[in-house]
Parts: C-alpha cells; structure tokens; sequence
C-alpha cells in the first residue's frame, strides 16, 4: 500500500486514505493530500523553498499518488475498489430463472484514524467523513444448462465525502465508480449455494488535482469473485471471496498490488415464530498479496494493506426477495488503511423490467 516518502509519522505520512464505497466503502488520497501541502508550501519564503527544493519535489510526487476512494475501490490511498465487508448476507444466491432484484447498499464511515504499516494511529488533527450508496440491479436469464444458471449485473457507487486535515477542509460528492457485473455462474443443491462471476470497475468521474477529497480514481479494476452460502435449518453460513487486480493510475503511475479479500457472515434464527429475523455476527479479512509500485519500482516497503473487521448484524426478511439487512464492523486489525468503524444499511426488493 502507499505511504508518503519523505515525511514523518504523521495524518500525511503514513495515512492510507479512506473507503471507497459501499458497494463501497475508506479513501483520502494522495493527491489530495498534495493539494493542501501545497497550499501550506506557498506561505514558506522563497530562499528557504529553494534549500528545500528537492525535499519538496520528492513530497509533492508522494503526495500525487495518494488518490483513492475506499468504500470504496484495489489499494492506493488505502482504499479498496470494492467495498470490504459489503456482501456477508446470502451472496451465493442470485434472482430466480428471469427474475430481476435491485439491491441497495448505503454505509457510513466516520474517517478517524489512519494507520501506517504497524496498525499505528496518526498523532495529528484528522477528521471527516465518507457515506456511499449504491443501486445494484441484478437480472438472472431465462436459460440453464442443467443446475447452472448465469446472471449479469451493474452497480453505480455515489460517494459523499468531507475531509478535514491541520485545518483545511474539503467536501466532495460524485459517482465514485461503476461495477460491471459481466457474469454470474451460480450452482445449488439443496442447501448449499456456489457462485463464480467476473467484474470490472471503471473510474465514475473525472479526477480534480486541486481537491484532496477526490472519490475516484483513473484506473480499471478487475475483480474475480467467488461466495458459497449454506444455509442448513435456522442457521445462514456465508462467505465471498474476492480477488482484485487493478491497472496503473494514469494519473499518478501508481499501480496497486493484489488484494485479497473475504466477506463472512453467519447468522441464526432463534425464534420459531418470527422466523423472518435473524441475528449474526459479519465482517471482512483482507490481505494484500503483491506490492504496490510506483513508476514500475516497489513503492516503500510495498505498502501492502491489511484489514479485518468484526461486529453484529441483523436481517429481517419481509418476503421472498424482500429484505432488510442492519450491520456494524469495528476494525481490529487495520493496517496502512483507516482503522474504526462502519455502518451499514442494505435492502433488497424484486423488480419486474423483464417480466
């Protein structure tokens, strides 16, 4: 993951950035944080800026890489393209033969810790906040070979995101990616569910050098996923496997490393006359594989994030394809990414376009 060569400890050095989305999801970038030492750099005189000179070109293309949202997002910036601990609810089962579904996922980050390659918090004044919502519109097709069906989906994510740094505040709100959701393999048997599908997430908007609240960034990611769902009497068992692969920054010549990671839910129904409520535990584990680079060379120790949440959820489901889903995940382990908390809202409702 990145981390900012040529200063010390601090809410610049060593902050990864922030969630990208919710469907998304942790992101202040690099960039952004180039553009307001800029605007401190210009209060410094003339004679001391040219001593310093190479010590500040050296920061300043630091400073350029730190652009990524998180929520949502593979890493630069500390974020990831697609939103960790998002889908720990069923993400095995897809829409019925010819069915459509619109899931919708919101979710709230408080950004209040940035922690360095150690889980270390930064010692200096950093605040804001990141809310993501994104639309997810499901369509499984009206055809199977034998128990496999296939299903297609997209997935706009929107982000709102202020950010306060050493007293320099920044509020950004735009269309932070798109998920191509290309294809969707699920098979079933009984109680036990499997799904493999390919995505591709592309930049939402344009990238603004001078706002260090970007949401986006210029960079194609792909995403193979794979969940297995098991749900034997009361109990739900679930998890989502994803792998992301990203494209170099254009921007910034960041390219970020692999990036593991494992949405988990389990959830249980213990009453057997409200048996539309369940109550679980849910979170994320994530781990990154390879280095990022920068111009092609390992950029610092390789900046490599890690990341692994915790924390309750609570689903009610109103009817077949209806539902509700409330969660929280504390950070235990958070490592060159925001540390702290996320809270999720996420519903899904059937819809009839194709019916």
């Amino acid at each position: 993951m990145e981390e900012l060569m040529a200063l010390p400890y601090s809410a610049v050095s060593k902050g990864k950035g922030f969630v990208q989305s919710c469907h998304a999801a942790q992101g202040t970038s690099r960039d952004d944080i180039m553009a307001l030492q800029r605007k401190k750099l210009r209060k410094t005189h003339d004679s001391l800026f040219k001593k310093a000179l190479p010590f500040v070109l050296i920061t300043l293309a630091a400073w350029s890489l730190h652009a990524a949202p998180r929520a949502a997002y593979a890493t630069e910036g500390g974020g990831s393209t697609y939103p960790m601990g998002v889908n720990t609810v069923l993400p095995a089962i897809m829409p019925d033969l010819g069915k459509t579904e619109l899931l919708n996922y919101l979710a709230d980050i408080p950004l209040t810790s940035l922690n360095d390659s150690h889980g270390r918090h930064s010692p200096e004044a950093f605040g804001g906040n990141l809310f993501a919502f994104a639309p997810r519109l499901l369509h499984t097709w009206n055809f199977a070979l034998g128990d496999f069906h296939f299903s297609t989906g997209l997935s706009p994510v929107f982000q709102r995101k202020y950010v306060s740094v050493g007293g320099q505040n920044s509020y950004t709100f735009n269309m932070s990616s798109f998920d191509l959701q290309a294809l969707y393999v699920t098979w079933s048997k009984g109680d036990l569910h499997l799904l493999f599908g390919q995505d591709f997430w592309f930049p939402g908007s344009s990238y603004n050098h001078s706002d260090f609240s970007n949401v986006t960034a210029t960079r194609v990611t792909f995403m193979e996923e794979g969940a297995v769902t098991w749900t034997p009497g009361n109990w739900e068992f679930s998890l989502e496997n994803t792998v992301q692969m990203s494209t170099r920054n254009r921007d910034t010549g960041y390219h970020d490393g692999t990036l593991f990671n494992m949405d988990y839910g389990i959830s249980y129904r213990p009453f057997p006359k409200l048996r539309k409520l369940q109550f679980g535990v849910n979170g994320n584990w994530a781990y990154q594989t390879s280095n990022d680079t920068l111009n092609g060379q390992r950029y610092m120790d390789g900046y490599k994030l890690r990341n692994f949440t915790i924390g309750p959820q609570i689903v009610y489901d109103f009817s077949p394809g209806t539902a509700v889903v409330l969660k929280w995940q504390h950070a235990l382990d958070a490592r060159n990414t925001i540390g702290g908390d996320r809270y999720w809202v996420e519903f899904a409702l059937p819809i009839h376009l194709f019916d």
